[in-house]
């Protein structure tokens, strides 16, 4: 993996992939301590913290903020490998590591991720932020792939309405310009990693098969950044206005 490479491609792409980064036993440490996060620590989270896929069969297709509950995913936010490769992103800047997020495509799961931006969540100022995806299973385009659009991290933050997906509160108010930023689909294996800005679109779609794609998310700032608090108040408010809605609809 070259580093300067990686970093080249982020920049112009808005992502970029590294293969092999994490081993076939430190995989499998991984999906250890997330089973047991997920019997011992999930049962007892609020929603936000956790959420659960809507089908018949169930399951959690969510996680947040998993460093607060688990110090092997605390430590995991400060992977040499992860901190050198977001490092030379983020040249001439410290980084530092946010929360860290689970995601499941459950085996035969309709539910999708619409296109949209993370920083419509985060709210960042300069948008000096990604996500460092880890791969713990294989990702087709058949199992709910993550796909990027090429060169949308340079659009700046677009408008966004809710969309009414638990997990996914905010989507795209328009249809992403594939003419101008194509997607493409981040195929990966377990222990690929994958990094993209806050600002490049991204969604993925249902899971058609019969294994789970699972994957771990890490968000990583460079010190040059602040958080905009209205927009983050606002989002707060959007959120908590979202989970009484759909509340109120089981009852």
């Amino acid at each position: 993996m070259n580093i300067d490479s990686l970093a080249q491609q982020y920049h112009e792409d808005g992502f970029a992939m590294a293969r092999h980064v994490f081993s076939a036993d430190e995989i499998s440490e991984l999906q250890r301590h997330l089973h047991e996060y997920i019997r011992t620590v999930a049962p007892r989270l609020v929603q936000g913290r956790v959420y659960y896929d809507g089908t018949p069969r169930g399951g959690v297709k969510a996680l947040h903020k998993m460093e607060e509950n688990s110090a092997y995913f605390e430590d995991l936010r400060t992977d040499e490998r992860l901190v050198k490769m977001v490092g030379a992103i983020f040249a001439e800047a410290t980084v530092k590591p946010c929360n860290v997020m689970f995601f499941d495509k459950l085996s035969r799961s309709d539910a999708v991720s619409p296109p949209h931006q993370d920083n419509t969540f985060q709210c960042w100022d300069p948008p000096e932020a990604l996500v460092a995806t880890i791969a713990v299973d294989r990702s087709t385009p058949d199992n709910g792939v993550l796909i990027c659009h090429r060169g949308s991290h340079r659009s700046g933050l677009l408008p966004h309405r809710s969309s009414g997906v638990l997990g996914f509160s905010r989507c795209l108010t328009k249809p992403v310009d594939e003419a101008t930023c194509p997607a493409v689909e981040l195929c990966m294996d377990p222990g690929d990693v994958a990094l993209h800005s806050v600002n490049t679109i991204h969604h993925s779609g249902p899971n058609r098969t019969d294994r789970s794609r699972r994957q771990i998310g890490i968000g990583y700032i460079s010190s040059r950044v602040r958080r905009d608090e209205r927009a983050w108040a606002q989002y707060q408010e959007d959120l908590e206005r979202l989970h009484a809605a759909k509340a109120d609809a089981k009852t």
